[in-house]
């Protein structure tokens, strides 16, 4: 299980769920932006990723590795507007769910200097797919609800491919459970139940705090967890064995029943987290 490589015969698919709570306004530790501005690059910094590792050589097109899309939840940026979930992509993918990725390597939404991941006093010139925003509470089961209704699809129709993953970065605590007569736990098991031959969606969080506290990244155990450590790490997946193998490669100390949990992350490990969960085994034709 969790071994099917991608190719463009069994593409994969990446979920990003990102939050747009009004809490997404205050500063990240020592980085000068907020979590909702350092969240956004973070995101845009692992599509970028994405595509540059799906092309075979330099300037050569990006292959269909993933369908990818990016769900966000709390304040809106089209329709009505205020509290709700959407497509975070801007621009010519306005409203899209998945996306193929050389769909989006194609259309971002702006090229713009932004600030480098790694906090290095720098810009550098990049695509630009998603823009940070933040208002309201957190609805976070009705994200869950909606992602899964893409991801469903997906899978119907890619069972050869590894499963669909599942990333949730979020600030905040539940504000919507429960939604629709279920928990967010209820919601994220109808969610990890969704699978291809290859295994169960998988479903990781990364939680952002404003204050400076020690990083907890792909625990064992909840034990020492503030909260909402306990309730993220129980609805975080295991990590599979491929991606325990790319965070040990990494450097993370990952012991047997780890969970695909990133607990109080600056700006650089969240990219590095975000590539851990993103990478699977190795790319074919």
């Amino acid at each position: 299980m969790y071994r099917q490589s991608v190719s463009r015969s069994t593409p994969g698919c990446v979920v990003i769920l990102l939050d747009r709570s009004d809490s997404m306004k205050l500063p990240w530790g020592k980085s000068g932006d907020s979590l909702a501005v350092g969240a956004a690059l973070a995101v845009n910094n692992i599509l970028l990723d994405m595509c540059v590792k799906a092309t075979t050589e330099v300037n050569a097109p990006v292959r269909h590795y993933f369908d990818v899309g990016v769900f966000s939840y709390g304040a809106r940026l089209t329709g009505p507007g205020g509290e709700g979930v959407e497509p975070a992509f801007g621009g010519p993918l306005a409203g899209r769910g998945l996306v193929p990725l050389p769909e989006l390597a194609a259309h971002p939404m702006a090229v713009r200097q932004e600030p480098s991941i790694d906090l290095m006093p720098v810009n550098v010139k990049m695509p630009v797919w998603v823009d940070p925003a933040h208002g309201y509470r957190t609805p976070m089961c009705q994200a869950v609800a909606v992602a899964g209704g893409y991801v469903f699809d997906w899978a119907a129709a890619h069972p050869d491919s590894f499963p669909p993953i599942i990333i949730n970065i979020t600030d905040g605590m539940v504000t919507d459970n429960p939604y629709d007569g279920a928990t967010i736990q209820e919601w994220v098991e109808r969610l990890t139940a969704i699978e291809t031959r290859d295994g169960r969606a998988l479903f990781f969080n990364v939680f952002l705090s404003p204050v400076e506290v020690p990083e907890i990244v792909f625990p064992s155990d909840p034990g020492g967890l503030p909260l909402p450590g306990p309730d993220l790490f129980a609805l975080s997946s295991v990590l599979p064995a491929p991606m325990v193998e790319n965070a040990r490669v990494d450097g993370y100390d990952v012991r047997a029943g780890a969970k695909g949990l990133a607990f109080n992350v600056g700006r650089s490990t969240l990219l590095r987290v975000l590539q851990v969960g993103t990478r699977v085994p190795d790319r074919s034709a």
